[in-house]
């Protein structure tokens, strides 16, 4: 028979401790042989079923056998390896570099305004904290007041907070709304702007919260500075609504210009004095969009692409 089978005082009279026995110990005088043999029993009946159960003998000659039988079960549920390798959900969710994730196709939990001041998270939005704790949103109401910005984010040890802008307490340097200081962080998403205006009605912009984001954005226009001469240009605004400033490539994907023959073959007639200006220039970028300078000589239609990656 394996030692902690049966467990110690298995057949014997036992008790277990009462309320004020738990708070102050073995009362003074003769030990009570009752509540010692009920104390040992269930310390070797929860070691022994704990031992066995991961596939272990109890035996009184090691001492080692509880630490084993815990990585032993982990083992039978991870596959194996190393425990210093093991890593807990609460460590995951401090550790890893991972931007909090909404799983649906377009990253955005989909805020609303179901009335004057009043905005609603919506409930059955999933979303990854660290890539790997899911957070199921229920409905929750927020107050506005008019003629505010605010940002409504969510913080793991609150939830959703609903911050005006201009409050000095989480905007204490006065920074610009569009700062990439308010971007989503990995414990902290920015998941929509909120601006009201002096009605108190509410235009919301929903940002994108995924971990990597890889988009490409077309904006195609007329030229509408000197169209077909020197130096004709326009600016294009391109938008994403992401929950952090991005990093942009802008190509043109299509040039229309002036000619001769006005067929868009690009072709110049001798008086059309040109040094063939072409210039791609960023204005303006943050999380919401960016604004560009498309210049090209002579000119009529430029089309580009935004290549957007954060």
């Amino acid at each position: 028979m394996a030692n902690f089978d049966p467990p110690f005082s298995n057949a014997a009279d036992k008790r277990f401790p009462t309320s004020d026995e738990r708070q102050s110990g073995f009362p003074c005088g003769p030990a009570d042989q009752q509540l010692f043999n009920g104390m040992f029993h269930r310390i070797e009946a929860e070691l022994g079923d704990l031992i066995a159960y991961a596939g272990l003998t109890p035996v009184d000659s090691d001492l080692t056998q509880t630490r084993k039988a815990v990585l032993a079960l982990i083992a039978a549920a991870t596959g194996g390896g190393d425990p210093a390798d093991y890593l807990l959900l609460a460590q995951a969710r401090g550790r890893l570099p991972i931007f909090p994730d909404v799983q649906n196709v377009d990253g955005r939990i989909g805020i609303t305004a179901p009335s004057t001041g009043t905005i609603r998270v919506p409930g059955g939005v999933t979303f990854l904290h660290r890539g790997i704790f899911p957070v199921t949103t229920a409905q929750e109401d927020f107050a506005t007041a008019a003629s505010k910005i605010y940002h409504l984010r969510w913080r793991p040890d609150a939830g959703f907070v609903l911050l005006e802008t201009g409050d000095a307490t989480y905007n204490p340097t006065s920074l610009a709304e569009t700062d990439a200081a308010f971007d989503s962080k990995y414990d902290d998403m920015l998941v929509a702007r909120i601006i009201t205006n002096a009605s108190n009605i509410a235009t919301i912009t929903n940002l994108r919260n995924q971990n990597r984001i890889l988009l490409e954005v077309q904006n195609n226009g007329n030229i509408t500075t000197a169209p077909g001469s020197n130096l004709a240009e326009r600016t294009a605004q391109f938008s994403w609504n992401l929950a952090r400033r991005p990093v942009v490539a802008v190509h043109p994907t299509s040039i229309a210009v002036s000619s001769s023959s006005n067929d868009n073959t690009g072709g110049f007639t001798g008086s059309m004095t040109h040094d063939h200006d072409f210039e791609i220039a960023r204005l303006s970028i943050d999380r919401y969009g960016g604004t560009y300078r498309l210049l090209r000589d002579y000119s009529t239609r430029f089309d580009a692409q935004a290549t957007v990656m954060a």
